[in-house]
């Protein structure tokens, strides 16, 4: 199949790619980097449902990441840091931290210092998205 057509259909593969997964699972076909039968169908009918989605219903995109925590990550990994390592070095919690990261918590004036300061991420890009 190359294209899914109307809602019978998505809803026929939606179906089968639940069937799948509940086969593969329990035969131990669906762990992670494995590539089979299983896996390949599963891609290749989740692809035309996605495809689907995008041009024929109302379904909202996922939550995209602020480019100021992606700026965030991208010190830590530059830096081989750990975010447990993020947070001492911009003197928060680990909770706290990670409540940060994951759009939980909004940052603070004295925190966004800190991520200007410690980390020199631009000014401009935490006000505007801090």
């Amino acid at each position: 199949m190359e294209k899914l057509m109307n809602r019978k259909q998505y809803d026929e593969a939606k179906a089968r790619v639940e069937e799948l997964i509940a086969e593969a699972t329990a035969k131990g076909m669906l762990e992670p980097e494995m590539d089979n039968a299983y896996t390949q169908e599963i891609a290749s009918l989740s692809k035309l449902m996605a495809q689907f989605e995008d041009e024929s219903l109302n379904i909202f995109p996922l939550r995209q990441k602020s480019p100021l925590i992606t700026k965030i990550e991208e010190y830590f990994y530059a830096h081989g840091m750990r975010q447990k390592d993020g947070a001492k070095l911009l003197g928060v919690n680990e909770s706290q931290f990670s409540q940060i990261m994951s759009g939980r918590r909004r940052i603070s004036m004295s925190f966004a210092k800190r991520l200007h300061s410690k980390l020199g991420i631009n000014a401009d890009l935490i006000l505007e998205y801090a």
